[in-house]
C-alpha cells in the first residue's frame, strides 16, 4: 500500500481534487455494484417468467387431458341415457374442448408439430362425436355405441398420448429450467459477492491511501514544529506531496531557516550585550572601588577630623556606593551566565554553619524592624558538596527579600531537609505574600511583583533571576508557594554531588 500512498501524494493536484476524485470513485463503484445487482435481478425475473409460462403450459395440457376424458364420459352417458339433456351436455363439452384447444395455441406456441397433430385428431374426434350424437338422436343407439368403440375410443387414446407427451415435455423443461435457474442464481450470487468484495477492498484501499497521504505530511510537520519549539532549527521536513501540504512543508522549511538565522543573530546580540555588560561592569567597579575606599579613609579620619555633616555625607556615599557595587556585581554575574562563562566551584562545606552565617548578615536589619529569625536544619544534614559562595548568595538573596517584605513583628525562618536524594532549603516569611499571577514573573530578569507596597521597596529585580540561574547551574530547581496577606515560602533543591577527591 505504500506505493499507492506515494503515488497519490505525488499527484500534482489539490487536496480538494483528490478528495473529490476519491468520492467519485466510490460513487462509480456503488453504481457498478448496483448495475450488476439489477442485471442479476433481471435475469432471475426472466427465468421466473419462463417458469410461470411452463406452469401455464402444463396446466393447459392437463386441462386438454381432462377435456378428452370428460368428452368420452359425456358420450358414454348419452348412449346410456339417450335424452336431450345428456346430448346437450355432450355438445357443450365438445365446445369446451374446442375452446381449451384454441387457448392452447397461444400458451404453447413453440410446440407447433405436436399441436398440429392434436388439432388433426381433435377435428376427427369432433366429427365422430357429432356422428354419435346424430345417431343417438335418430334412435340408433347401437350404431352410435359401435362408432364410439371403433372410432371415438382410439381417437381419445391418441389424444391422451399426445397430451401426455406434451405434459412430460413441459415438466422436463420446467425441471431443466429450475436447475438452470439455481445454477444461474449461484453464479450470479458469486458475481455480486465478488463485485461487492472488490468494491469494498478498492474503496478501503483508496480511503487508506488518501488518508495516509494527508496524515503522513501532517505528522511529519507536527514533529518538525515540536523540534522547532525545542530550538532545533537545522532540520528539514521532507514529504513527497505536490499539493497544499507540499507547499506548506516548503513554507515550514523556509520559516525554519529564517528562524534559525534570526536565532543566531539574537544569540550573537545577546552575547555581545553580555560581553558589553561584563566589560562595562569591570570599568565601573574600578572608580567605584576608589570612591568607596577613599570614603572609608576619610571616615577613619586619616586626613583630619570631620564635622557631623561631613560624616553624614560620607556615610551616604559609602551606602550608595556599596549598593551600586552590589548591583554591578549582580549584572556581572548575570552577563557571565548568559555568555556561558560562569563556572561552578564545588567543594564540601558545612551547610548549617553557612546558613547561620547568612542569618547573621541580616540579623541587624531584622532586629531593627522587630522581625524574628529562625533556623531549622535536619539532623542528618551536615556537609554538602556545592559552590558555597553561590549557595550563600541564593540564601542571602531570599533572606533579604523576606526581611524587606515582612512587616514589623513578623517572622522569617530557614528550614533545611534532605528529600528524594536532594537537599531542600526553604526560606519562609509572614510578609505580604505574592499574587498567583506574579509567582512565575518574579524569577525573570528585572521583574518584580506588582502592588504599591513592592513599588515602595528598593530593588532591581535581578536577585531572584540570579538565584534561579545559580540553582539551575547546580542542576536543581527553585519554586515559591505564597498567599496574599499570609506570607511566602521560597524553596530550592540541590541534587547530591559526588564528594571531591581528597
Amino acid at each position: 500500500m505504500t506505493w499507492l500512498v506515494g503515488l497519490i501524494a505525488r499527484m500534482p493536484v489539490t487536496v480538494h481534487a483528490k478528495l473529490l476524485a476519491a468520492f467519485l470513485a466510490i460513487v462509480v463503484l456503488l453504481i457498478t455494484v448496483g448495475a450488476v445487482g439489477l442485471q442479476t435481478l433481471s435475469a432471475v425475473n426472466r427465468r421466473a417468467e419462463n417458469l410461470v409460462q411452463l406452469q401455464r403450459k402444463i396446466a393447459a395440457y392437463r386441462q386438454l387431458q381432462h377435456d378428452t376424458t370428460s368428452q368420452l364420459y359425456s358420450v358414454s352417458s348419452a348412449l346410456l341415457v339417450p335424452d336431450e339433456r345428456t346430448l346437450e351436455a355432450t355438445l357443450r363439452q365438445l365446445n369446451q374442448f374446442g375452446y381449451d384447444l384454441d387457448r392452447l395455441q397461444f400458451v404453447a406456441k413453440d410446440e407447433v408439430e405436436l399441436l398440429s397433430r392434436v388439432r388433426e385428431d381433435y377435428d376427427q374426434f369432433i366429427k365422430v362425436v357429432t356422428q354419435v350424437v346424430e345417431l343417438i338422436r335418430a334412435a340408433k343407439v347401437a350404431q352410435g355405441r359401435e362408432v364410439q368403440l371403433v372410432q371415438a375410443g382410439p381417437l381419445a387414446d391418441r389424444l391422451e398420448r399426445l397430451t401426455n407427451e406434451l405434459v412430460n415435455k413441459a415438466e422436463a423443461d420446467m425441471v431443466a429450467s429450475i436447475d438452470a435457474t439455481h445454477e444461474a442464481y449461484v453464479g450470479s450470487r458469486w458475481v455480486v459477492i465478488g463485485f461487492a468484495v472488490g468494491s469494498i477492498a478498492l474503496a478501503l484501499s483508496l480511503g487508506y491511501a488518501i488518508s495516509w497521504s494527508l496524515i503522513g505530511p501532517v505528522r511529519h510537520m507536527d514533529e518538525r514544529l515540536k523540534r522547532l519549539a525545542s530550538g532545533d532549527f537545522a532540520g528539514r521536513v521532507e514529504i513527497p506531496n505536490r499539493d497544499e501540504f507540499g507547499a506548506l512543508a516548503a513554507n515550514l522549511n523556509r520559516m525554519s531557516e529564517e528562524l534559525g538565522r534570526l536565532y543566531q543573530q539574537l544569540e550573537a546580540a545577546s552575547r555581545h550585550k553580555s560581553e558589553f555588560l561584563a566589560n562595562m561592569s569591570h570599568e565601573l567597579r574600578t572608580p567605584l572601588n576608589a570612591i568607596i575606599g577613599f570614603s572609608e579613609v576619610l571616615l577613619e579620619r586619616m586626613f583630619g577630623e570631620l564635622n557631623p555633616k561631613q560624616e553624614e555625607y560620607l556615610q551616604d556615599i559609602m551606602t550608595s556606593g556599596r549598593h551600586l557595587l552590589s548591583l554591578i556585581n549582580d549584572i556581572l554575574d548575570l552577563s557571565k551566565i548568559e555568555a556561558g562563562r560562569m563556572e561552578l566551584e564545588p567543594s564540601a562545606f558545612d551547610l548549617p554553619a553557612a546558613l547561620e552565617g547568612c542569618l547573621t548578615l541580616v540579623r541587624e536589619r531584622a532586629t531593627r524592624h522587630g522581625i524574628t529569625l529562625g533556623l531549622t536544619v535536619d539532623e542528618h544534614l551536615g556537609q554538602i558538596v556545592a559552590d558555597e559562595r553561590k549557595v550563600r548568595q541564593v540564601v542571602l538573596n531570599l533572606l533579604s527579600n523576606a526581611v524587606k517584605f515582612t512587616p514589623q513583628g513578623g517572622r522569617v525562618a530557614i528550614n533545611a531537609v534532605r528529600a528524594d536524594g536532594a537537599t531542600e532549603i526553604s526560606v519562609s516569611d509572614t510578609g505580604i505574600g505574592i499574587a498567583a499571577e506574579d509567582q512565575e514573573l518574579i524569577f525573570e530578569e528585572f521583574r518584580q511583583a506588582g502592588g504599591d507596597y513592592t513599588r515602595k521597596r528598593e530593588g532591581t529585580g535581578l536577585g531572584l533571576a540570579l538565584a534561579r540561574k545559580f540553582v539551575e547551574l547546580h542542576g536543581g530547581r527553585i519554586w515559591v508557594k505564597s498567599e496574599m496577606g499570609k506570607g511566602s515560602t521560597f524553596t530550592f533543591a540541590l541534587p547530591e554531588r559526588p564528594w571531591p577527591a581528597s
